[in-house]
């Protein structure tokens, strides 16, 4: 098995909207990876953006702070990210490192876009704080 982190841009990409899918682990190896594919990201003018975990099999420390990295960089540009279908161990650490408590997270693609759009008046949705 592969396990070398993958990330691919997803089929939806809306004005300031994407969608990147994690495929693999993410750590020490591969936290440049994401690095270099939010920096494209956002290079581009989006600033929302949704992970898609759902075929993320690994994450350790440098991998949980690579997404708070992307949330710092997204943040910085006028948006955030939110993580999509975090599943099994994933979420574990998440909860553990208390993660999921400074990154949005939710079910589905779609439900993340829902927690993270700009609303119409053009206003910034309510991001979680860092850990302290």
């Amino acid at each position: 098995m592969n396990t070398r982190l993958v990330v691919l841009p997803a089929s939806r990409e809306q004005e300031e909207q994407a969608v990147l899918r994690l495929t693999g682990e993410l750590d020490l190896d591969s936290e440049a990876a994401l690095a270099a594919a939010m920096t494209e990201v956002l290079d581009g003018g989006r600033r929302w953006i949704v992970l898609d975990c759902s075929q993320l099999a690994f994450c350790d420390s440098r991998g949980m702070n690579a997404l708070l990295g992307a949330q710092q960089r997204a943040r910085a540009a006028g948006g955030g990210i939110a993580l999509a279908a975090v599943g099994g161990h994933v979420r574990h650490v998440l909860a553990l490192t208390g993660v999921d408590q400074a990154i949005i997270t939710a079910a589905s693609v779609d439900a993340c876009f829902g927690l993270i759009s700009p609303s119409p008046a053009g206003t910034a949705p309510e991001q979680p704080d860092a850990p302290a």
